[in-house]
């Protein structure tokens, strides 16, 4: 099996990212454009406008490490 990687259009890549700005959420986005929730989340991540939960939680242990 051959993975073909499709990049996706800058103008697309704009607009999920100005619809996630807008208070939309990735389950939305991906359903106007017919992706998957995933995919959306990390195409997000990589524009470095969502930062997931676990990352979250790691920067707060962390935080609080270095309090002790």
């Amino acid at each position: 099996m051959t993975l073909i990687w499709k990049a996706w259009p800058q103008w697309l890549t704009d607009a999920v990212v100005a619809a996630y700005r807008d208070g939309r959420t990735p389950a939305e986005i991906g359903a106007t454009i017919s992706r998957s929730e995933a995919v959306i989340r990390a195409k997000l991540v990589r524009e470095g406008v969502y930062v997931s939960a676990a990352i979250k939680r790691k920067a707060y242990v962390a935080e609080q490490a270095e309090g002790f």
